[in-house]
């Protein structure tokens, strides 16, 4: 078997949900340990690893954490193609390059090949908001050149050129309980008031750079009261950030209107996640992964994305990081999908990039 498909099936069969990393963060140290790495962790349980080598420094980046429909995969290998049968995401939505990752670096040892000074980025909870990129000790990140982020779903071969900037709003709207058959004329309903807030609001795709979308709903309670509270939260990203303010203002606009109309209360929580940004596509790293993708024959295709990752937060923070596209199709689904082809060619990839 292929040592980048066993690697990925033993990776997908542990359970490594958001906040639950604990088993894959351990066996990552222990296999980055076992192939001559030095490693360190964070406060976010984020793991860096360290292969001193000649030239520049680079950084390869995946996360470890997966959504939570990626729990007790039963990976299936079927005419070429890793799948769960649609009983459960399949968790190639990140493991797919760490298992590249780790192939390469298990060459770079056993075969005593030459190599950058590579620097190695697994992180936590991503899936959460960036939440463990957003703990990065960028003490830990001296000296690199630039970065390599694997995580894009489409076809090994396309790199990101742009990338959202990202707001989450949680509302909670206020509104006064009453018997919805004795006196309900004298309830104010928090269910009514967020719904017409989100009836008000543009939502979905709301232009080529940016879209907006209500992900939750929540008013639990008796079906015979008028519901007197409402819990709901929202997303907006851009690729320009006065998009994203003009967004974000126009969704808190629509949510306080609905409860002035009501006669009710709400609260609003607005925490900006990550900022957008935008690379030049003859900047240093570009030029490595063009000559990188010739040298194997594989496209070279530039593209914006309206998704996040932890390339957000290191380019924010100042070190320069291409997204590369991973091979997998439909993340977050149970028709999550990747090819043994793909695995291959993103080992191909990994393998250009980090060896001389």
């Amino acid at each position: 078997m292929n040592p980048t498909l066993r690697t990925f099936l033993e990776l997908v069969e542990m359970n490594s949900v958001s906040q639950h990393e604990q088993q894959i963060g351990l066996f990552l140290e222990t296999k980055l340990l076992s192939l001559n790495l030095y490693t360190e962790l964070d406060e976010a349980d984020n793991l860096y690893a360290y292969l001193p080598g000649e030239g520049a420094t680079i950084l390869l980046n995946a996360h470890m954490d997966t959504v939570p429909l990626a729990y007790e995969v039963k990976p299936i290998v079927e005419n070429g193609m890793v799948h769960t049968g649609g009983k459960t995401a399949l968790g190639a939505d990140d493991k797919a390059a760490i298992a590249a990752i780790l192939t390469v670096l298990e060459e770079i040892k056993v075969h005593e090949l030459s190599h950058p000074n590579l620097v190695i980025l697994f992180t936590t909870c991503e899936e959460m908001g960036l939440l463990g990129a957003s703990h990065i000790d960028m003490n830990k990140l001296q000296g690199i050149d630039y970065g390599f982020t694997f995580d894009a779903s489409g076809p090994v071969g396309t790199f990101i050129t742009d990338a959202p900037g990202y707001d989450k709003l949680e509302a909670t709207f206020w509104g006064k309980g009453t018997h919805a058959g004795f006196s309900p004329e004298r309830g104010i309903s928090a269910i009514q008031m967020g719904s017409d807030a989100v009836s008000a609001m543009k939502l979905l795709r709301i232009d080529h750079e940016t879209t907006a979308n209500v992900g939750s709903f929540l008013a639990p309670g008796s079906k015979n009261i008028v519901c007197d509270k409402a819990e709901l939260v929202f997303e907006a990203r851009s690729l320009d950030k006065d998009k994203l303010h003009s967004q974000v203002e126009h969704m808190k606009h629509c949510l306080h209107s609905a409860a002035e109309k009501h006669g009710g209360k709400v609260e609003i929580n607005d925490v900006h996640m990550y900022d957008e940004y935008h690379h030049d596509s003859n900047d240093p790293p570009f030029v490595h992964l063009k000559k990188a993708t010739s040298s194997l024959g594989l496209p070279f295709m530039l593209e914006p994305t309206l998704g996040g990752s932890d390339a957000n937060i290191l380019n924010a923070k100042g070190l320069t990081t291409v997204v590369c596209s991973t091979g997998y199709e439909a993340p977050h689904t149970t028709s999550e999908t990747i090819t043994q082809e793909q695995l291959e060619k993103l080992t191909s990839l990994v393998r250009a990039l980090a060896i001389h």
